[in-house]
């Protein structure tokens, strides 16, 4: 071919297949179901692969019908034939897949490298031309976001959070030397424009195996590297085996809580498939265990177990064991965390400088009173109790006298609902806030954030510290003046987090990983402004 001519253009989205994989006869790297016409490549070529193509029939859409009842007629040229092929070419080194139209979803994925798309991009983009972003967040329940820039940008603009973002894909421009255009990565696709000939393919396979098999992301990306989501099948399934070995040996290292936020104080109590009718009001993994046939315990048998909860209007809803499970599990240099079902592997560095950073929090010397618990009979079933979070507040307040602001809400144009102050203040400028262990992490996450929030706004919004000093002087007057409208400083105020049901002593060991992650956060961006953090555990006491 003349190398004057100008050479295609082509859109191209790669797969690379796993090396213990990449002798296989190619019609193998397809699903069982694909209906396909294979075809040969001509030998002109000197290519070794195949070209599949998806047998497609001809579809009317959807809403075919409605428009030919409006018309009365057939309408012959609304027809629908999508068009899917799937170039699968081998060289002695590797051995990869081009997909084309829907072609992707001919593909086997187990056959392929499930971060092959997300780690070439990383490798070969330029870090500030991002154009979008897609994330998994992981906080009291998974959220996914896709964040797009109108212009390319660094990875600040997309507000990334790298204590508890995933990086799930993204797109942007080639950094210089990378021969590529317009580039996309996720999960196992990675996307690119190039101009190129038939007989260029080989090279091109080889300097894409190249982009992924270095580590250059780690300049600008290696956040990313903090928290992988597992989506391999088969590495799932060994996770999901040291799970079984510890629900089999009944271990206390699994803890079940609501896998979602729960508003905690209409709730009233929880129980398990096989002993439904025995309510407690906190979520104990030993009620699960006390009916576990443990020689029948199975991934089937966790998805079909049930963990219902009931609120005070006697309604019951029910989540699948499996989902509610919080389970960590540990190697020589990695750690696994399930949550909200499924897997995650934690950085081994990215935890211990949380670790590190959450034994630098020091325990409140503040006296607190337990919480209290009991038991009533209500026709003729017993249900145990435990105290609402806002009747506790009233009893902390009276037995140590601090100052009740529970339930008090306060507007501030900086958030989109009202909120609180704290639950409790006392005289000397502490912020007390308070929130139920009794089942999950979700309301943890959620004290953390409300009391960051709540001392941040104090800090820079004068209109929220005019509407908090009214909120004060009805409370108590007189104590306003722990709120100067105009010069308010951080130093000397102190913001305590109080857990109800869990002791000091345990409560930092005993926070889910999410949890901890979200203590850490408010801890460090409190104190960066100059407020003190402390956290307290309160026991639980039967009722007098």
């Amino acid at each position: 071919m003349d190398s004057d001519e100008k050479k295609p253009y082509l859109f191209l989205n790669s797969f690379l297949v796993k090396d213990e994989y990449k002798d296989l006869n190619v019609s193998e790297f397809l699903k069982s179901t694909a209906q396909v016409s294979s075809y040969d490549i001509d030998t002109q070529h000197e290519l070794e692969g195949r070209l599949f193509v998806k047998n497609s029939a001809e579809k009317k859409p959807k809403w075919a019908t409605f428009a030919e009842e409006v018309t009365g007629v057939d309408l012959d040229e609304l027809s629908n034939r999508s068009s899917s092929a799937l170039l699968i070419i081998k060289t002695p080194e590797n051995t990869m897949a081009f997909t084309f139209g829907y072609g992707r979803f001919l593909l086997d994925t187990k056959y392929f490298v499930h971060d092959f798309g997300i780690k070439t991009a990383l490798n070969t983009l330029k870090h500030d031309s991002l154009r979008s972003v897609d994330l998994f967040t992981l906080d009291d329940q998974a959220v996914q976001k896709k964040s797009q820039a109108a212009r390319e940008s660094g990875v600040g603009v997309f507000g990334i959070d790298i204590s508890k973002d995933v990086l799930r894909a993204v797109t942007g421009s080639p950094k210089s030397g990378v021969n590529l255009k317009s580039i996309s990565g996720g999960d196992s696709v990675f996307s690119f424009g190039i101009e190129l000939n038939i007989d260029e393919m080989s090279d091109l396979i080889s300097t894409l195996a190249g982009y992924y098999d270095n580590d250059s992301y780690k300049g600008e990306f290696s956040w990313v590297d903090n928290i992988r989501k597992i989506k391999e099948s088969s590495e799932i399934s060994v996770l999901d085996n040291h799970l079984i070995t510890a629900l089999k040996a009944k271990s206390s290292d699994v803890c079940i809580t609501i896998p979602e936020m729960a508003d905690w104080d209409s709730i009233w109590g929880f129980s398990f498939t096989r002993s439904k009718n025995t309510i407690n009001p906190t979520i104990e993994t030993n009620d699960y265990y006390a009916n576990l046939d443990v020689a029948a315990v199975s991934l089937e048998s966790i998805k079909r177990d049930r963990l219902f909860v009931y609120d005070v209007h006697e309604n019951e809803t029910e989540h699948q064991i499996y989902k509610s499970i919080y389970f960590e599990h540990k190697t020589s240099d990695k750690v696994y965390v399930l949550f909200a079902g499924a897997w995650y592997e934690i950085a081994t560095d990215f935890m211990a400088r949380v670790n590190t950073t959450l034994s630098q929090i020091p325990i409140s010397s503040l006296p607190f009173p337990e919480v209290y618990t009991w038991s009533e009979v209500v026709d003729g079933k017993t249900k145990d109790k435990i105290e609402t979070e806002g009747d506790y507040n009233e009893r902390a307040a009276n037995t140590h006298s601090y100052h009740l602001l529970d339930k008090k809400l306060i507007k501030s144009n900086r958030t989109t609902t009202s909120i609180e102050l704290c639950d409790l203040m006392t005289a000397n400028n502490q912020y007390i806030h308070v929130k139920h262990r009794k089942g999950g992490s979700a309301g943890l996450s959620h004290l953390f954030a409300q009391g960051s929030v709540s001392a941040e706004i104090l800090l820079g919004d004068k209109e929220f510290r005019k509407a908090t000093r009214k909120v004060l002087k009805r409370v108590c007057n007189g104590l306003q003046n722990a709120v100067p409208l105009d010069s308010f400083k951080s130093d000397g105020v102190e913001v305590v987090f109080v857990i109800l049901g869990e002791d000091s002593s345990t409560l930092k060991d005993n926070l889910p990983f999410f949890s901890k992650v979200n203590l850490t956060k408010a801890f460090e961006s409190l104190s960066q402004r100059g407020f003190d953090v402390q956290i307290a555990g309160v026991g639980t006491l039967p009722k007098p």
